[in-house]
């Protein structure tokens, strides 16, 4: 069974949920298949932008691309153009083919507005892609921190740390402080259906929700969301995962691709406040790239949504 919004992996965690009857009245008026214009604007107006893609290899990446407002533009309610230096030099956009899914998310740090959209690659340049619409929605503003841009046009570093199998101290040190973090899926089942393709959402928490058991292994906190499982969802049905850390006083980021296991354990679950259930993340590879970004953001504070860290019991 599935619809014209979900596939079967949403629809499984929705019906477990009881929320199935209630997202498909809410999706009816929530889910457009163009921008309406506010979207339109608010694209348009940021400094950063958030992609989903897939490469060659059939991985899922998650990037952060910046420019000065104005970077993305919207010629009409389908159409989305972004520019991207020297897109050809990034490996999370390696092999991008006209047609191929892609997953946009704009969000405002400074006044945690966000949206997103899911659409199809219709023209490549060495620094533009332009989306065509399939899927376009708003998100709530829970669990975000809020941030302001603190410096601009800082020159990216083109130094990086090569492919790694496990996290360095620095980086569990940075997963360990981090309140934000980015994670990018995909389904693909040929049907060339709205909910086909890449996807890429916000997960945010106070300082902890993401555990690092060990150099190879993550576990985080899910808490209630909007219960439309699209992370979740992609990830039953294909268990790729890419996730984005970013250092915002810094501009460092840090890219883990690993494969994800949903667990609904009841004793395991209640072991962490407010947690609906739990992802663990077994990495595969780790890069990292320090002064990655052209902008630096500073710590407003914290959501109020944000569940309180427990310390681990022994």
């Amino acid at each position: 069974m599935t619809d014209q919004h979900f596939h079967e992996g949403e629809l499984r965690l929705q019906e477990q949920t009881g929320m199935r009857e209630k997202i498909a009245k809410v999706t009816k008026v929530m889910m457009r298949d163009s921008m309406p214009d506010q979207h339109r604007q608010f694209f348009e107006g940021l400094e950063y932008i958030f992609l989903g893609t897939i490469d060659k290899h059939g991985l899922p990446h998650a990037s952060i691309v910046t420019g000065p407002e104005g970077f993305a533009h919207s010629p009409d309610p389908k159409t989305l153009m972004i520019q991207i230096s020297n897109r050809n030099e990034k490996a999370a956009f390696e092999g991008l083919v006209i047609g191929q899914s892609i997953a946009v998310l704009g969000l405002d740090l400074s006044n945690r507005r966000r949206n997103r959209m899911h659409g199809r690659i219709a023209a490549l340049s060495e620094h533009f892609i332009t989306i065509t619409v399939v899927q376009s929605y708003g998100n709530c503003p829970k669990y975000i921190s809020l941030r302001a841009i603190s410096e601009r046009g800082l020159m990216p570093s083109t130094d990086h740390r090569g492919l790694q199998t496990k996290l360095t101290h620095d980086d569990m040190g940075l997963i360990k402080n981090a309140d934000t973090f980015f994670i990018a899926s995909y389904v693909q089942d040929g049907s060339n259906s709205p909910y086909e393709g890449a996807d890429i959402s916000h997960r945010g928490g106070n300082k902890g929700f993401v555990s690092v058991d060990s150099p190879t292994q993550l576990t985080i906190a899910d808490y209630r969301g909007n219960y439309l499982f699209n992370t979740f969802g992609n990830l039953l049905l294909n268990p790729q995962a890419a996730l984005l850390f970013i250092d915002f006083e810094t501009g460092d980021q840090l890219h883990v691709h690993g494969h994800a296991k949903l667990i609904e354990d009841p004793t395991l679950v209640a072991s962490v406040e407010g947690a609906q259930r739990l992802l663990q993340i077994e990495i595969d590879s780790v890069t990292r790239q320090d002064s990655a970004t052209s902008l630096r953001w500073r710590f407003v504070e914290t959501s109020p949504y944000n569940p309180d860290i427990l310390p681990k019991k022994d």
